[in-house]
């Protein structure tokens, strides 16, 4: 028991010792045999706090230099040092968390329970000129007989900053007859599209969570919908591509497709509806007449499972797809409206 109480008092010192490569070492070796370590995270956002505290050390040395001229004590042995002072200066109150920017970057940064921080693309109050290079992902539709490529690519969808806001951002109808409406708001978009979802999963036999939970995210909570040349919406809130098999509505925008490590540009087609009710119809058809999505329609109610399913099926290249409609199902938005609708 001594001998555990030593290693872990020498484990402390050395964690706040400045100089100790051993033990940044160690912390590294712990990132890459386990990188959902919290401790080994909470660690280096510390290493992190204290390289911020340092240059603020610096600074206030570097604005104190002109009262050192012509001091006999200011000589480079002195500037060593208080350097050396500094750095460790700014590990000790790094390790105190007297600035409070490790518990930040741990929240940030945490895998886990970290609902809480959305997606700068899925903020309803993010400009549209920050939005460079946000990535969305389209669903495509049956391939061709003659293609064997059938998986789901991701697109990066590159904004002008001189290009018109109207042009990206399209009112949403939800029936034919219908009053447009400007979408945004998490809560005010999941209210208006449940009765469809949940008509839509009582089709599929499948829960209505996961259906809402992608509208919002191919969408951004309904503020990214692909536009009609006239400018009108496609009320396309899943992004399914139109191949030649689709005879209906279409609505092209650029795009930027991404083939394992190679972009290429592309001029790509998406379906283009009346309404979303009607999105949502096709969404049901175009699930249930893919057999490679069986086994998520499978799932039934389980919304765990049929999020997972979609993924295997490969609906989504990211490897975080089905992550990040488990963390929409989990806001706070969809717990009220989950209360409110009986979801």
């Amino acid at each position: 028991m001594n001998d555990n109480l030593s290693n872990h008092t020498l484990e402390q010192a050395r964690a706040g010792f400045v100089h100790d490569l051993q033990g940044l070492d160690s912390l590294r070796s712990r990132g890459l045999n386990n990188q959902n370590d919290q401790s080994a995270l909470r660690e280096a956002a510390k290493h992190f706090e204290s390289i911020f505290m340092n240059q603020l050390l610096s600074s206030m040395r570097s604005a104190n230099e002109v009262f050192a001229e012509g001091n006999p004590l200011n000589t480079q042995y002195t500037k060593f040092y208080q350097d050396m002072q500094d750095q460790q200066m700014a590990v000790e109150l790094s390790q105190s968390g007297s600035l409070g920017l490790a518990d930040l970057i741990v929240q940030q940064l945490s895998p886990q329970g970290n609902d809480q921080y959305t997606p700068a693309e899925l903020l309803p109050t993010a400009s549209f000129g920050e939005q460079l290079a946000r990535t969305r992902q389209f669903a495509n539709s049956p391939a061709p007989m003659q293609s064997n490529q059938n998986e789901r690519s991701n697109y990066v969808e590159r904004y002008d900053q001189d290009e018109p806001t109207p042009a990206r951002v399209s009112s949403l109808r939800l029936t034919e007859n219908g009053d447009a409406w400007q979408a945004g708001d998490p809560v005010a978009f999941l209210e208006r599209l449940a009765p469809y979802a949940q008509q839509a999963a009582d089709e599929a036999n499948i829960s209505a969570l996961p259906v809402l939970a992608q509208a919002a995210l191919e969408t951004g909570w309904g503020r990214y919908v692909v536009p009609r040349s006239d400018g009108e919406s496609s009320n396309n809130v899943f992004n399914i591509k139109a191949d030649r098999s689709w005879d209906g509505d279409r609505a092209a925008t650029r795009t930027v497709e991404f083939d394992g490590t190679v972009a290429r540009s592309e001029q790509a087609q998406f379906r283009a509806y009346q309404s979303v009710a009607e999105s949502f119809r096709d969404y049901v058809n175009f699930l249930q007449s893919n057999p490679r999505y069986e086994q998520a329609l499978e799932a039934g109610r389980d919304a765990i499972r049929f999020v997972e399913g979609l993924q295997d099926a490969g609906y989504a290249t990211d490897p975080e797809y089905a992550n990040k409609l488990k963390r929409i199902m989990n806001s706070d938005a969809m717990q009220m409206i989950r209360e409110q609708f009986g979801l």
